[in-house]
């Protein structure tokens, strides 16, 4: 199950991958306008996590 934890302590589980970025893109754009990361950038965070 992927995972992620947004520094400013958002947390994010979902069941696929596809969500989970979708989730943390939403997130960034809502959140963090002017920040974005790619599909690869937010999955290699998630695996480090």
């Amino acid at each position: 199950m992927p995972s992620l934890r947004c520094p400013c302590g958002t947390n994010f589980r979902t069941e696929t991958d596809d969500e989970l970025v979708e989730q943390v893109q939403e997130h960034l754009a809502e959140a963090h306008p002017g920040r974005t990361y790619s599909r690869d950038d937010i999955l290699m965070l998630a695996a480090m996590s």
